[in-house]
């Protein structure tokens, strides 16, 4: 159904004559759970079944079509609507604009994106204590209000299964990362 509703979405910009000038954004607002790490249907974890969202931006005779690996995060999309709309954002808008890395796929871009979580008062999300992430193309580091800790190299444990956290061989990674997190 998602499919049918953008084709019709499309289509009526064919009929327009708007296809040529229109940018469509495509994202959906959180991942989900479904048994990963013992969790039910969460949305407010920190593993990557609730962080990795899809992201489509379809700009045809814009961007070169590809599939790109760089951390963007939703408070990208402002700067990045803002850039294409011609207006500067307000120095309080977080985000960096994406039309940089959607010409160019060897721009400078960050490597590392924050992501954290205030439990909620009922459902899934009062399950899950307060965290702060960070995320890099590698690493995933997160900080409970527990004092609880966990490490992943999601490059050798994409499934995040084995924590690392307080490990010998890690200890150096670990202190880059939450030093890294203290300043996000």
């Amino acid at each position: 159904s998602v499919d049918d509703g953008i084709a019709s979405i499309l289509t009526a910009l064919d009929e327009a004559g708007l296809d040529d000038n229109t940018i469509i954004i495509y994202l959906s607002d959180n991942g989900l759970t479904l048994g990963d790490h013992r969790f039910g249907a969460a949305k407010n974890c920190p593993y990557e079944a609730c962080v990795k969202v899809p992201f489509i931006v379809y700009a045809p005779g814009y961007y070169q079509p590809r599939v790109d690996s760089h951390l963007v995060a939703n408070i990208d999309l402002a700067p990045t609507i803002a850039e294409w709309a011609g207006v500067t954002p307000p120095d309080s808008v977080d985000g960096m604009s994406m039309v940089p890395l959607l010409k160019n796929p060897s721009a400078e871009w960050r490597d590392g994106v924050l992501f954290e979580h205030w439990p909620t008062e009922e459902g899934g999300g009062s399950m899950i204590p307060q965290f702060y992430s960070i995320r890099t193309a590698e690493w995933k580091y997160t900080e409970y209000d527990t004092g609880e800790v966990e490490l992943y190299d999601l490059a050798n444990d994409p499934y995040e299964l084995q924590n690392l956290a307080g490990k010998k061989n890690y200890r150096e990674i670990q202190a880059d990362l939450a030093a890294r997190l203290q300043e996000l």
